[in-house]
């Protein structure tokens, strides 16, 4: 497939969505919530509403008694995107447009609150908002909400099953389909990195179609 841009399915795994605590939700739960809700629409998120500090919570896995690099590299915390440095220093060669990666500045820690995690972790903010999938041209999509005016990923996502429009070229590295739930878009170029990086598996990685005008009609 040489005209694509990729998708991460992440959302759909729960082995990623970790049972952590945030100062930022410890302090004011609205603040968290403020910033899921941000980041969950493709819209910028400020720096002061995502965490400095991340904890295993009670009945989690001890973070700080994991070997070194156990981590994932992508993962979920409490309504935020968290990457590692390794996953970090591919993203930020890309033009993130309104995008951000916000350092977790305090870190990673276990649940007494004194052993950090090694490793430098970052807040992920998509950030960009880009209308260009395909439903038309995507034969497994499931109906989400209204009936055809959004649309949910398929169970098994495979290479090819997601049509966008070349409009998908134009502009950020990152961005969010309001009419497509619980998807994470990436150029190829940048897909192309993550993959190169050995992240394909860590962010969920599938190749969507780029469908020009003249081939839609």
């Amino acid at each position: 497939m040489t005209d694509h841009v990729w998708l991460s399915n992440a959302y759909m795994d729960t082995r990623i969505k970790l049972f952590v605590e945030t100062d930022v939700n410890a302090a004011n739960p609205e603040n968290a919530s403020k910033a899921q809700q941000l980041n969950n629409n493709g819209a910028p998120v400020p720096a002061e509403l995502c965490p400095s500090k991340i904890w295993a919570s009670e009945g989690a896995a001890d973070y700080d008694q994991m070997p070194a690099g156990s981590m994932p590299e992508l993962f979920y915390a409490r309504g935020h995107w968290i990457v590692s440095e390794k996953a970090a220093a591919v993203l930020r060669q890309f033009d993130l447009g309104g995008g951000a990666l916000y350092p977790l500045r305090e870190g990673v820690f276990g649940k007494d609150q004194k052993a950090r995690v090694a490793g430098e972790f970052f807040t992920w903010i998509f950030g960009n908002l880009k209308r260009t999938f395909l439903p038309d041209q995507t034969a497994n999509k499931m109906p989400f909400g209204v009936a055809g005016l959004r649309w949910n990923l398929p169970w098994k996502l495979k290479d090819g099953d997601i049509a966008v429009s070349s409009a998908a070229l134009i502009g950020p590295d990152v961005w969010l389909d309001d009419t497509l739930f619980d998807a994470i878009f990436l150029s190829q170029p940048l897909g192309d990195a993550l993959v190169a990086a050995g992240l394909k598996r860590a962010f969920h990685l599938h190749k969507a179609r780029v469908i020009s005008v003249s081939e839609g009609i």
